[in-house]
């Protein structure tokens, strides 16, 4: 192989310095015994085969995987001075003015509705951790991400998700 490389390196050079004539190399075939090994190929070692290698873990943190307790169960987005609230437990759909939306934000309890009626049905506020915002809507209570919710009102995304405890779902 490397001959054959001497020889295009040989050609170019006298093509450079105007040389017509050819450059004869022998062209030597690679030997029979060649360092390509013949036979089955592996990756592994001959401790690992014997039994399970030993592995240093140490620099790693192992965790197992926890299911989370919430399970997705609806949406909420925003139609004209409403936040609707719409969840696959409850067909019913509910709303909260924009208005005391804000409200809600602060600190305050404000009414849920029902969007035909407008009959009050349960009261939105904000979790303890102020992390969440929280719908008690008989017999759920739902809860949301602030962080969705804010998102949401700022028209980054349009909607957030509606979430329950998967033990009120029994899932």
């Amino acid at each position: 192989m490397l001959e054959i490389i001497r020889n295009g390196i040989r050609r170019f050079t006298a093509y450079l310095k105007g040389e017509n004539g050819k450059v004869y190399v022998p062209y030597e075939p690679e030997s029979q015994t060649s360092k390509i090994p013949v036979g089955v190929l592996s990756t592994s070692s001959a401790a690992s085969s014997d039994a399970e290698a030993v592995v240093d873990l140490g620099r790693w943190t192992v965790t197992e995987h926890v299911e989370s307790p919430f399970e997705k169960v609806g949406r909420i987005y925003l139609v004209g001075p409403d936040m609707v609230i719409r969840s696959d437990l409850d067909l019913r759909g509910f709303q909260v003015p924009l208005d005391e939306v804000g409200a809600v934000l602060d600190g305050e309890s404000k009414a849920i509705r029902l969007l035909e009626s407008e009959e009050q049905v349960g009261t939105t506020q904000l979790s303890t951790s102020r992390r969440a915002m929280n719908f008690t809507i008989d017999p759920f209570f739902y809860t949301t991400p602030l962080y969705s919710v804010n998102r949401m009102l700022a028209g980054e995304q349009r909607k957030a998700p509606l979430f329950v405890g998967r033990d009120q779902v029994g899932g």
